[in-house]
């Protein structure tokens, strides 16, 4: 009765059944394991219980294991497994700090080159979605993929019955952005861009009477945006900021609606400057950033935006809605009036760039420490890295890993 109790929280997600034990754990790569949060008291009746986990290990892998904590919300005894723990933490349903993917690669790397029987228990707390973004970035750094969208499609394969592995399109996003950084050997150094306007192509088909936005940087809320000031369209929506704001490193723009009494959701998505500075473009994008007027052009597709993606019966946005973004230089600040920006954001309407593989848009960076780029990260507590995301929403190859 417990197995199936625990079978019914893991959902689609591959389980290892053998030698007796039953546990939400997957092999992605002989020596890459993805697994749920081993849990204690309570939950490890229904998530994979960490005494098990801790028997497993050691009866498979002996001393060759070491367990990787990605949950920033939660954590464990480590002693449990003799110390071998490494935190590289972030939070539910959003993607890591920049400054996290390489160092969690080469720490990994760094482990299964140590010795050859070397193997990773890598965990969030569903043991998917996060865990998804960190192995498919490992992959790419050991260059077994030569595409984002190689390495996402064999971790879904990989870990879950239904290839939804790392479902949610700002984590796939970063993905591609580490693999741009290895793909140009790019550099990251912190890029400041100035944001002007942000519209909206086509308007939400509900929810829509009240929007407003905001704009955060980790965990410091930078700016919301006013309902009243708002230039309305019959399909359109332009919101100009009162002064250029100041934007560096990760970005997350969280869109919501303001009824009576309350404030829902729409839609957020996250993005970072260096990446625009740099001419990539966002997740499975058919556009990429443009230059008009001095002007940098970032539009974000209805399947790039968080939560909006899963609207695929079109019942709350139309098929076509876009977001865009309009940027400065620091060093270009437009001393015009608004129209010249107007006039980048309406000719950008029909000027969508498509290129031949959208996963081959992206490049990385690293938020530092400053008044403008903070190191915190933003919690978005109504979202859990569950299998409820779905909701919002066989055989590996042995040789992808060991050479």
């Amino acid at each position: 009765k417990m197995s199936k109790i625990k079978r019914l929280v893991s959902k689609n997600k591959r389980r290892h059944i053998e030698d007796g034990y039953d546990l939400d754990l997957t092999y992605i790569c002989p020596n890459i394991l993805a697994m749920g949060f081993p849990a204690e008291k309570v939950e490890g009746f229904y998530r994979n219980n960490i005494d098990d986990v801790v028997r497993f290990l050691e009866n498979k892998h002996g001393s060759n294991y070491k367990v990787y904590n990605l949950c920033s919300e939660r954590t464990y005894d480590t002693k449990k497994f003799h110390g071998r723990v490494a935190a590289y933490p972030f939070d539910d349903h959003n993607p890591p700090r920049f400054e996290l993917i390489k160092p969690f690669c080469e720490d990994l790397d760094q482990w299964l080159g140590m010795h050859k029987d070397n193997i990773a228990a890598i965990h969030c707390k569903a043991g998917k979605g996060r865990t998804g973004v960190m192995i498919c970035c490992y992959l790419l750094h050991r260059r077994r993929f030569a595409k984002p969208s190689d390495a996402l499609h064999f971790y879904g394969l990989a870990r879950t019955n239904n290839m939804k592995g790392v479902t949610i399109p700002s984590q796939q996003r970063y993905v591609g952005y580490y693999w741009q950084l290895l793909q140009s050997s790019l550099t990251y150094k912190p890029k400041t861009l100035l944001l002007h306007s942000i519209q909206f192509e086509t308007l939400p088909l509900q929810h829509n009477a009240s929007l407003f936005f905001v704009v955060n940087q980790l965990k410091v809320k930078l700016y919301t945006s006013n309902p009243d000031l708002v230039i309305r369209g019959d399909d359109f929506l332009i919101f100009d900021m009162p002064q250029p704001l100041p934007l560096c490193g990760d970005i997350k723009i969280e869109v919501f609606n303001k009824p009576v009494m309350r404030k829902d959701k729409v839609f957020h998505f996250w993005f970072n400057t260096f990446f625009v500075q740099h001419g990539a473009g966002s997740n499975l994008s058919e556009t990429t950033p443009s230059t008009e007027k001095d002007m940098i052009v970032l539009p974000f597709n209805k399947k790039e935006l968080d939560r909006a993606n899963k609207d695929e019966a079109n019942k709350l946005f139309s098929a076509n809605f876009r977001v865009i973004l309009i940027f400065s230089q620091m060093d270009a600040l437009p001393t015009a009036s608004k129209s010249p920006l107007l006039q980048a954001i309406s000719g950008q309407k029909s000027s969508a760039l498509q290129p031949s593989d959208p996963y081959d848009q992206y490049s990385v960076g690293t938020p530092v420490n400053s008044s403008i780029c903070s190191d915190t990260e933003n919690e978005d507590g109504s979202l859990s890295d569950t299998d409820d995301e779905d909701d919002w929403d066989g055989i590996v190859d042995e040789n992808v890993i060991r050479s």
